[in-house]
């Protein structure tokens, strides 16, 4: 039994530190943190991670039965002296054969970073680290709009188009980052392509230049501004007005036109290529609310022929089913989304900020349907905002931006603060939803240097929130970190909410006292069938006789064993029996 939100009292081997008081007033802080992990190993959660409790009242406890009672989590001393010694947050309680785990303190999986990675304790200890399904941290960076140029900010009037030296930083920066990562993680960045950036940069040279002329046309794609519509508009089907121009019909730029922008010729070097993933963000950025299926569907050929044509098609980590709408618009236009699903696109990301999400499950994707989207059948993956805005360069600019946009207050080391305490949550709570940048988020050439814990140097805007995310949970867990390109994460969910709708079930079955596990069986409400692989996690290893099985353990994880099911419910044998009083 966990008992959370407890009143320490005889019932958990404790009293309150300080009779009936609890802690904290506003602007009063007491850390707490994991004392003791020996209970729940598999949880691969670090003693002595001090974590916030402002908003999660609690109280602060003494044990008085410690042949009964082992802490498990403890507070600090409160800020301003109410409390002036550390003391108990958790307990577990042993009572001959039945045991119980205790929380003093409120508990806030919805907005508190804290409850969500005190949870990893009781999960772990409750199921023995013996449950169905796995953990395990997706953690992957989009880069919108590579190729274009961006409007910045602040300072007004700015404008930044990422250059081959940027791209170069970040080459090596990834390998070190990755280094410093858990043991079995796999980062990588990946860069969302606007064509038409490469085309209108190789002209812009080209009328600079004697040479004989590489572009024709002698012009990217210019459009006017479309007629502004509400963001979760939803077109009428067939309406709307061409807004490209007519000619070309079909992409007509050679490769030795895309060569005279440095940036593309970038990309035709194999080893810089497979630096990075890489995946659509249509040609030339034209908003989808209102476009016509004309429009989307030259916005997609024209891109992919482009990607093609570049070689970077043929990259190691390319999505070809992939897209990341520019701006994320389209999403409520039946034309757009048929003209994605002409040309290939089954997945695109979407906005955790507006109604994208699936409404049945924060953990699913939404797939379009006719009645919302106006077209059945894309998978719309959820994917974060950061406050590293789309428009901003440097650090300067992405803060004010966040005071002005956001009610940000401070400055950008508070934007940091606060970037930990939104997105360790979102990581801890095991969302896997991608996270947004931009291309201007990656100058580095020319800015500022920074600190990040024990790193020091000049890094982009897009480094210092990687690296202020990635130590705040090397911080927490030894949890690997892992990164999946832009397919990938669709297939990964589409497949959790074919699990979940599977409904699987675990049964325990005892040894002959009743005292251990000796085996587990692993079924589905339906038929004991799924169409997917049901998850098992194990904290020792496991077999079966039963065929169809597949062994995962990346870095310090615990074992999962993927079992298919097929009409018939799957029985493993544990290696070591498991008690059940530990």
């Amino acid at each position: 039994m966990v008992r959370l939100d407890a009143y320490p009292g005889p019932l958990y081997g404790s009293t309150v530190s300080s009779q009936g008081v609890g802690c904290c007033a506003p602007g009063e802080e007491q850390l707490v943190s994991i004392s003791d992990n020996s209970k729940f190993p598999t949880a691969n959660i670090k003693t002595g991670a001090t974590m916030s409790t402002s908003g999660l009242y609690h109280y602060p406890a003494t044990i008085t039965d410690p042949k009964t009672t082992i802490e498990i989590a403890r507070f600090e001393a409160s800020s301003k002296g109410t409390f002036t010694n550390s003391s108990t947050a958790a307990v577990i309680n042993t009572f001959g054969n039945r045991q119980q785990m205790a929380w003093f303190m409120s508990w806030a999986t919805d907005w508190s970073a804290t409850s969500n990675f005190l949870q990893h304790a009781y999960i772990n200890w409750l199921t023995r680290g013996l449950y169905a399904g796995r953990r395990r941290i997706y953690f992957s960076t989009q880069i919108d709009d590579v190729g274009l140029v961006t409007d910045i900010y602040y300072p007004k009037g700015a404008q930044f188009r990422i250059r081959p030296a940027d791209l170069d930083a970040h080459i090596p920066w990834v390998t070190s980052i990755h280094s410093r990562m858990p043991a079995g993680s796999n980062y990588f960045v990946e860069l969302g392509h606007n064509g038409n950036g490469n085309i209108q940069s190789a002209v812009q040279i080209q009328d600079k230049g004697t040479d004989p002329y590489q572009c024709n046309p002698d012009t990217g794609i210019e459009y006017p501004d479309q007629k502004a519509v509400p963001l979760e508009w939803q077109k009428p089907i067939g309406s709307g007005v061409n807004n490209w121009p007519d000619s070309p019909a079909n992409f007509a730029w050679s490769l030795n036109c895309s060569m005279l922008d440095p940036l593309g010729s970038w990309f035709l070097n194999t080893t810089n290529l497979n630096s990075y993933a890489h995946v659509s963000h249509t040609f030339a950025h034209e908003d989808q609310n209102n476009a016509t299926y004309s429009d989307v569907n030259r916005e997609l050929a024209f891109n992919i022929a482009w990607l093609k044509q570049m070689g970077i098609d043929q990259a190691q980590r390319f999505s070809k089913n992939g897209l990341i709408p520019p701006a994320i618009t389209g999403l409520h236009n039946g034309d757009a989304l048929r003209a994605w699903a002409d040309n290939g696109i089954t997945t695109c990301v979407g906005d955790n900020t507006r109604v994208l999400m699936s409404p049945h499950n924060e953990y699913w994707p939404h797939i379009s349907n006719v009645s919302n989207n106006g077209y059945d059948g894309i998978t719309i993956v959820p994917r974060w905002a950061t406050t590293i805005y789309y428009n901003c360069d440097f650090a300067n600019c992405t803060t004010e931006e966040w005071i002005k946009t956001s009610a940000g207050k401070g400055n950008f080391n508070d934007l940091l603060v606060n970037a930990i305490q939104v997105n360790s949550r979102h990581l801890l709570g095991l969302h896997q939803d991608p996270y947004m940048f931009h291309q201007a988020n990656m100058r580095y050439i020319d800015t500022d240097t920074f600190t990040v814990g024990d790193q020091t140097g000049k890094m982009s805007l897009l480094m210092v929130w990687v690296e202020t995310i990635v130590q705040e949970m090397n911080r927490l867990t030894t949890w690997p970190m892992l990164t999946l390109k832009h397919d990938d994460l669709g297939v990964l969910f589409l497949n959790r909410m074919a699990l979940d709708k599977c409904k699987p079930t675990l049964q325990w079955n005892y040894d002959s006292s009743n005292s251990s596990i000796t085996s587990v069986t692993v079924g589905a409400a339906n038929g004991n069938s799924c169409s997917v692989p049901v998850p098992v996690t194990f904290p020792s290893g496991a077999s079966t006789t039963a065929p169809g099985t597949t062994n995962e353990q990346i870095g310090s994880d615990p074992l999962t064993i993927w079992a298919s099911l097929s009409g018939s419910p799957v029985t493993f044998t544990l290696d070591k029996a498991l008690p059940l009083v530990a």
